[in-house]
């Protein structure tokens, strides 16, 4: 039996701010190459944006794996009682 998991609190700040950040940095860098061109100035703004980007993914991701591991360990401790359960009956 899978239960749909709901994105909590976090969650959907992350994606708010992850939304902006993308959206406003194309905008900021999109200007930045019509009034600078296109430099070492230009290129180092394009990478920072990237990684801002990608520490946003990451901080999706290991909240993400963090309530499916809350899942499973929940499941493993309902087997672990239930094994006990029976090995009490077999007696």
């Amino acid at each position: 039996m899978t239960k749909i998991r709901q994105p909590n609190a976090f969650e959907k700040v992350l994606l708010i701010i992850g939304i902006l950040v993308v959206m406003i940095g194309y905008g900021l860098i999109h200007r930045m190459v019509i009034l600078q061109g296109f430099g070492w100035a230009t290129l180092e703004s394009i990478l920072l944006w990237f990684i801002l980007i990608f520490v946003i993914i990451i901080a999706a991701v290991n909240e993400n794996m963090k309530e499916e591991l809350r899942d499973v360990v929940e499941n493993q401790l309902n087997e672990i009682r239930l094994l006990r359960r029976d090995m009490r009956l077999k007696k």
